[in-house]
């Protein structure tokens, strides 16, 4: 995945506001996130981001802390890439092994129980790893995040003791169920897209998976870091952030009864733990 670089304007680093300065993707991760008050004023200052920077389509992830690398920056790893320190090789082709082994019984169980959209599971192991990942059966190579501010604000603070934090990062604009950037090295995954009727999940989180394209599989890079499209951090309030006319949406909501696919996901990881104890990465696992 490439980097943004200096390719954006962004009016926020730390508590410091401007009218749209030219920024690189370093001094955002490396600064403080931008307090927020209430949901009202971060939509407010999403708005501002977006302003001045057309060219990106603006996506969201909500999360209770922000987890920093070594040099003190951001960092947003999808799962199967986490680690505490460095990450040997033979863990990762560990790891992709697990998730092969999931891939094969998520496709058998569509099979079975004739869910729609089986055959292009079987097409794209990226779409597969994205119905992984979202219901959360083991970890993969893509990042959970929501083109939905109040989804990313109701996930970071759903179970957070403070504060917490709302990660803006800028893609290409999506053309598709999945938009591939051989120039980006990236690829975006619409779930509305891919994701059958019977999968009531995505549809009411908005979701989309990101991730590095291709995906490496032998070792940990930086290039892999979801970071590196990250155009401003926002902490938000943990108190007072929502009000009458702007409220968190309910866990209920978020993950809604009678969705088929949590349940086919679920037996798929009763299998997957059955037969091999998943190593789990630490932090926001999804």
């Amino acid at each position: 995945m490439r980097s943004i670089g200096n390719r954006f304007h962004s009016p926020f680093v730390g508590d410091v506001g401007s009218g749209g300065r030219q920024l690189t993707t370093r001094q955002v991760r490396e600064s403080a996130a931008t307090p927020i008050a209430s949901f009202r004023q971060l939509v407010e200052a999403v708005a501002r981001l977006s302003f001045h920077n057309p060219d990106y389509f603006l996506i969201y992830r909500g999360q209770r802390r922000d987890h920093l690398i070594e040099s003190n920056a951001t960092s947003l790893y999808p799962a199967i890439y986490r680690s505490e320190g460095s990450l040997p090789n033979a863990e990762l082709r560990s790891r992709f092994q697990t998730l092969d082994r999931a891939a094969a019984l998520l496709h058998a169980e569509f099979r079975s129980h004739a869910i729609e959209g089986s055959a292009k599971l079987g097409k794209f192991p990226e779409l597969t790893w994205a119905m992984l990942q979202h219901y959360e059966v083991c970890p993969t190579p893509l990042l959970d995040v929501t083109q939905s501010l109040r989804v990313a604000a109701s996930f970071a603070l759903e179970r957070a003791a403070g504060d917490a934090y709302v990660f803006v990062l800028g893609f290409p604009h999506v053309h598709g169920s999945i938009s591939y950037s051989v120039e980006e090295e990236l690829l975006n995954i619409r779930l509305l897209s891919i994701c059958p009727p019977d999968a009531k999940r995505p549809y009411f989180q908005e979701g989309f998976l990101v991730g590095s394209f291709p995906a490496l599989r032998e070792a940990k890079h930086p290039a892999q870091d979801c970071a590196a499209r990250l155009l401003a951090k926002f902490r938000i309030a943990a108190a007072g952030f929502w009000d009458e006319q702007f409220q968190a949406i309910p866990h209920d909501a978020l993950f809604p009864a009678g969705d088929r696919v949590r349940d086919i996901c679920a037996r798929v990881r009763a299998q997957l733990h059955g037969e091999k104890r998943i190593t789990e990465a630490p932090g926001d696992l999804f």
